[in-house]
């Protein structure tokens, strides 16, 4: 959480200082050629939607990201644009479905924490995401306190999955999951005034794989966030 938060102040430090020397120049010479939002972080709560019967969210299941986004305005006020990004996304979902492996087998086993006494139980995922946005925007060459809405989809590509079981007695780790979906999409938008905005984000894809069942129900569990997008540069 230390690593997060300092990628948070570096962000809003660099950004105040970006953001006054681009003031500064705009008194002289105004850059009628000016790009906006090139470089985003996000943090959201995740709730999980469609859960089998007996699982249940606990704890603060939450999604952090940042990456850039090129953007192409597409009208002469380059107040309406596009935006084709490269990110990373780290999920991490809190719940009672634990994921562990048959000693005998060496193969994975879900199952559901009912009545359990432990004391956390997550399963992560590491994606590497490619957002595609339409942008509204209110900005100009000086103007740098502005409304916007940004709308589109994200595609992300699972890069690594791994899930964590802590009770009183033991505390263990498996990386690798299987039966992740690899490929994850989803829609979402920004929107809001000034530097800090309202990120929603629904889920299209299933996280985990039909052939994974509990009590004979397959587990298609999607994912829905709702946070705050920072944008700067």
């Amino acid at each position: 959480m230390k690593y997060f938060l300092s990628i948070i102040l570096f962000s809003i430090f660099f950004s105040g200082v970006s953001q006054s020397n681009k003031s500064i120049d705009s008194l002289y010479k105004p850059d009628p050629n000016y790009l906006e939002d090139q470089f985003y972080f996000g943090i959201s709560y995740i709730v999980l939607q469609n859960l089998p019967t007996g699982i249940k969210q606990n704890g603060f299941s939450n999604a952090i990201k940042l990456g850039y986004i090129r953007d192409i305005p597409i009208n002469e006020q380059r107040n309406i644009g596009l935006g084709i990004g490269l990110g990373y996304c780290r999920d991490i979902f809190y719940q009672n479905l634990r994921i562990s492996t048959d000693e005998n087998t060496g193969e994975l086993v879900y199952d559901v924490l009912e009545g359990a006494d432990y004391q956390s139980n997550s399963f992560s995922l590491n994606k590497i995401e490619m957002p595609f946005e339409l942008r509204f925007r209110g900005s100009s060459p000086t103007k740098y306190k502005f409304w916007r809405v940004y709308a589109g989809a994200t595609l992300s590509y699972v890069a690594s999955a791994s899930a964590n079981y802590t009770s009183s007695k033991v505390n263990v780790s498996y990386n690798g999951i299987k039966n992740i979906n690899p490929w994850q999409a989803g829609l979402n938008i920004s929107a809001g005034y000034g530097t800090w905005n309202f990120n929603y984000y629904y889920g299209l894809t299933k996280i985990i794989k039909d052939n994974v069942s509990i009590n004979g129900n397959a587990v298609q569990m999607k994912e829905m966030r709702f946070g705050i997008m920072y944008y700067f540069l």
